[in-house]
């Protein structure tokens, strides 16, 4: 189920990014060939920076978070959490009924 909202984003992200380019053009903003470009070089920074974040950054996340300046940002490691959002949901939910119970 996962995988399918997945895909729904990526196409809609796709979609928003084609009429974008669309509307540039026939807008007179820009020509055709600097779109194509634009779309070109924005592809290969963001793959740039996907590649870089995973292959560099996250095995050595772990240790950015014990670091001094991690701790004092208050980084978390939430990389092992397969559902971060469905955690944190459940987690305030215990919390706040926790606190409820307290006060009565």
């Amino acid at each position: 189920m996962d995988m399918i909202w997945r895909t729904i984003a990526t196409l809609i992200a796709q979609c928003v990014a084609v009429i974008v380019c669309i509307s540039r053009v026939y807008l007179e903003y820009h020509t055709p060939s600097q779109v194509a470009w634009g779309a070109i070089i924005g592809t290969l920074t963001g793959s740039c920076w996907f590649a870089i974040v995973q292959l560099l950054l996250t095995p050595l996340f772990p240790d950015i978070v014990c670091n001094r300046i991690g701790e004092f940002l208050m980084l978390r490691d939430c990389t092992l959490i397969p559902n971060i959002l469905w955690f944190e949901y459940t987690s305030l939910k215990s919390e706040a009924k926790t606190r409820l119970r307290k006060i009565r």
